[in-house]
């Protein structure tokens, strides 16, 4: 497990702060009363009839750790350049019984209340991204991927994919269910389940783009599994990039812990986004944080 310094739990607490003094949507309620939030970082004025883009971040800490505040920086930045940034609540391993397939479907879940009341936040619902770190990166490429590869009919065309994200993004996010680093996350999952659940076994044309990006120091999560999948993604004929910082490591998205790489991904991640026709153009993107 990652240790956190003192300034890490610090940072955590101030970014938990700024969430909460965003608007809040109750996107799923239990039967004895519980509410899981989902926090929305609107740009400034914005309007309930605007159809803008918007990111979903799920929330990294292997469903262990409380790492709710990890993508506010992200969110804050983005709201600045027109795309809305929502971060949802999801039950985790360390704080409810529960099992990984049911935070899984969460991720579709919250994906889902995300698209049907995109009209209601002012979002476009065909410009919707899922984006996350370690396991919830796991969750994005879930929210992102069919469960069953397409099959041929009768006319051997394949069957049309349904609505999903407009593009999924990681920052070491984990995408190989076989790998020895994530077995703690997946050690109740039975072999056919972790099997048909591992992103680079669902892997088909048509899928959206992906922007993958990884530490190459990272000890915990090794970097490479990052590049196959972007490697294998582009093998189906989708769009890909992958966006590797040969010098940093695990913690290489926080803000509080090097803003330079965080800079470097925002802009890597903008061009691409650009390129894809999902995002607009805008001079506060080539403006960067560090003047």
């Amino acid at each position: 497990m990652e240790l956190f310094t003192e300034a890490d739990h610090l940072a955590e607490a101030r970014y938990r702060k700024l969430l909460r003094e965003q608007p809040g949507f109750a996107w799923r309620r239990f039967s004895d009363g519980e509410e899981l939030m989902a926090y929305v970082f609107f740009p400034p004025g914005h309007e309930a009839f605007a159809s803008i883009p918007s990111v979903l971040f799920f929330h990294g800490g292997m469903w262990v750790g409380k790492s709710l505040g990890d993508f506010v920086p992200w969110a804050l930045h983005l709201a600045q350049q027109g795309i809305a940034g929502i971060i949802p609540m999801f039950r985790t391993r360390g704080a409810y019984e529960v099992e990984p397939l049911d935070i899984l479907e969460e991720a579709r879940e919250a994906w889902a209340w995300v698209y049907e009341n995109a009209s209601l936040l002012g979002l476009d619902p065909a410009r919707i991204t899922v984006a996350g770190s370690d396991a919830g990166g796991l969750m994005a490429l879930h929210a992102a991927l069919p469960d069953q590869p397409a099959r041929w009919s009768l006319f051997r065309k394949k069957a049309p994919l349904p609505p999903g994200p407009a593009a999924v993004a990681l920052f070491r996010g984990v995408c190989d269910l076989s790998a020895d680093s994530v077995f703690k996350l997946t050690d109740t999952m039975t072999p056919e389940q972790r099997d048909s659940l591992n992103p680079l076994k669902r892997l088909q044309k048509g899928l959206p783009p992906l922007f993958a990006s990884h530490g190459g120091r990272d000890r915990l999560l090794p970097w490479r599994t990052s590049e196959r999948l972007a490697e294998l993604w582009m093998k189906k004929r989708n769009k890909a990039r992958f966006e590797l910082l040969d010098v940093a490591d695990h913690t290489f998205y926080h803000f509080n812990v090097n803003a330079a790489y965080f800079e470097q991904l925002l802009n890597s991640w903008s061009s691409f986004m650009v390129e894809q026709g999902l995002w607009e153009y805008n001079e506060g993107m080539d403006a960067g944080l560090l003047g």
